[in-house]
């Protein structure tokens, strides 16, 4: 069985997926920034992995919202 296609009500286009990748990098770099400051906090280790990992994140979502741009 097929179903047809959904009709989103999100806008489409180069500049909105630039916006998308810019807005998810935002969020991974809070996230980050917040694991920073509990790492920091707590002194737990593995809080700052987890923040790593995040900016890890962080920078490739800004790489992908440069590369959408283009």
């Amino acid at each position: 069985m097929t179903h047809p296609p959904t009709s989103l009500l999100v806008v489409r286009g180069e500049k909105a997926e630039r916006r998308l990748w810019t807005l998810l990098a935002a969020l991974f770099a809070l996230v980050a920034g917040v694991n920073v400051i509990l790492a920091v906090s707590e002194a737990a280790w593995w809080q700052g992995a987890v923040a790593a990992l995040f900016l890890a994140v962080a920078v490739a979502c800004g790489r992908q919202s440069k590369r959408a741009g283009n």
